[in-house]
């Protein structure tokens, strides 16, 4: 399956795709984004990353749009400010260096995603469920993208579960491994490890 990327700019760092590459997806006002994601994501960034490891994080949002957004991004970075219910959860500050490459999602509306091409992407994402009536999968699709009056492009396109959610994606942005949540390191590791055959020789 292909996972759609919709980036407005690069806050921090550079980024191409390369053969495999790890897509962080997370919001500022998110307290387990902060508690478990960017320390997980900091961890295999440092084992992984001259196995072939390319990381990138995107800051989205699909709620809370007044503290999601591309400054409080900037601040995080910059001057390590936290938001909303993050800074509740750990503080004002976060002390934790986020030394890999760093994005913002594209805000849109519903309406503008709402395309052809956008509406058949997800139909397709659904391949597996009955298509009997492939004209009203279209319209709940449309309806669905024409809801959210803001939105994010890569968050809503690849319909995703929240955050954090990681994405494990090759040069073609296709999708090799998807987990939403906390998990171990461990867990993390082995989803990676298959995929890199450079990265197993260094698991312990």
């Amino acid at each position: 399956m292909e996972i759609q990327i919709q980036l407005d700019r690069i806050l921090q760092g550079s980024f191409e795709l390369q053969a495999l590459n790890l897509i962080f997806v997370f919001q500022v006002n998110c307290p387990g984004c902060f508690l478990y994601g960017f320390p997980l994501v900091n961890k295999l960034h440092e084992r992984y990353r001259s196995a072939g490891l390319n990381v990138l994080g995107i800051s989205t949002a699909f709620e809370d749009f007044e503290l999601n957004t591309a400054a409080n991004t900037e601040l995080l970075l910059t001057q390590k400010q936290t938001v909303g219910a993050t800074r509740r959860s750990i503080g004002a500050i976060y002390d934790l260096a986020i030394d890999f490459p760093i994005a913002v999602d594209r805000l849109t509306t519903g309406t503008e995603l709402a395309t052809p091409e956008h509406i058949e992407f997800l139909c397709g994402m659904m391949s597996g469920k009955d298509l009997a009536d492939r004209e009203a999968l279209r319209q709940k699709v449309k309806d669905y993208l024409q809801k959210d009056a803001q939105t994010s492009a890569t968050f809503t396109l690849n319909n995703l579960p929240g955050t954090p959610t990681f994405l494990l994606i090759d040069r073609h942005q296709q999708l090799l491994e998807r987990w939403f949540g906390h998990i171990s390191e461990a867990e993390a590791i082995e989803r990676i490890s298959k995929h890199l055959p450079a990265a197993s020789a260094s698991l312990e």
